[in-house]
């Protein structure tokens, strides 16, 4: 318990690190989001038959930013995903504008 205690705090400090993120955190930060975005798109398919190619994309975009992401600093490193995910949110918003307001009324 207290040597995952000391690993966290290390990982925490190394957050505002001028070094590169590294490949396997890069992966991590990059494959998780991705992974998250894939299982979000066959959910869709599965429950309601809709694909998202926006969202296969942006998995794509995904990937394609784990190298730069693994040389960066971790904070522009995660900054750049947050900006992909944002660009994601905000093309479902008005994507799905019409249908959201159908439903509601």
């Amino acid at each position: 318990m207290a040597d995952q205690l000391a690993r966290s705090v290390r990982a925490s400090a190394d957050a505002g690190s001028t070094e590169g993120l590294g490949t396997f955190s890069a992966s991590a930060l990059c494959g998780g989001a991705a992974l998250y975005l894939g299982g979000l798109t066959l959910f869709g398919r599965a429950t309601v038959a809709v694909w998202a190619p926006f969202r296969l994309g942006t998995m794509l975009v995904l990937l394609a930013w784990l190298p730069a992401a693994a040389a960066l600093p971790p904070l522009a490193a995660l900054a750049g995903v947050v900006v992909i995910l944002a660009a994601v949110a905000a093309v479902e918003t008005w994507r799905y504008s019409e249908l959201r307001r159908n439903v509601r009324h």
